[in-house]
C-alpha cells in the first residue's frame, strides 16, 4: 500500500470540487504518483505551507508561504478557482 506523501486542504470558491461552488476538499498524494480527492476534513498534523490559488481560465496565480513565494503556472483545462490552502503531513 502506497504511503502518503502529501495533504492539501483548500476552501473557498472551487466549481470543479465543490458542487455549489464554495465548500472545502482535500487531496491526497501518495508516494507512488497516485492521488485521491474528496471532502472529508482530514488533519494536517504538520503544516509545510500556507497558499492562495487563483485560478481563471488556464492560468493559475500562486501565492504560497514556501519558496517560490509567488508562481504562475498553465494548465491544460480550463477551470475557475479562488481558494486558501494548506499542506502538509
Amino acid at each position: 500500500m502506497p504511503k502518503i506523501q502529501k495533504i492539501y486542504s483548500e476552501y473557498g470558491l472551487d466549481f470543479d470540487n465543490n458542487r455549489y461552488g464554495f465548500g472545502h476538499s482535500t487531496e491526497i498524494e501518495y508516494d507512488d504518483g497516485s492521488e485521491k480527492r474528496n471532502h472529508e476534513h482530514i488533519k494536517i498534523k504538520n503544516i509545510q505551507a500556507r497558499y492562495v490559488r487563483i485560478w481563471v481560465g488556464k492560468i493559475v496565480f500562486i501565492i504560497d508561504s514556501d519558496k517560490p513565494h509567488f508562481s504562475l503556472r498553465k494548465k491544460k483545462r480550463w477551470n475557475f478557482k479562488i481558494v486558501y490552502g494548506i499542506s502538509g503531513l
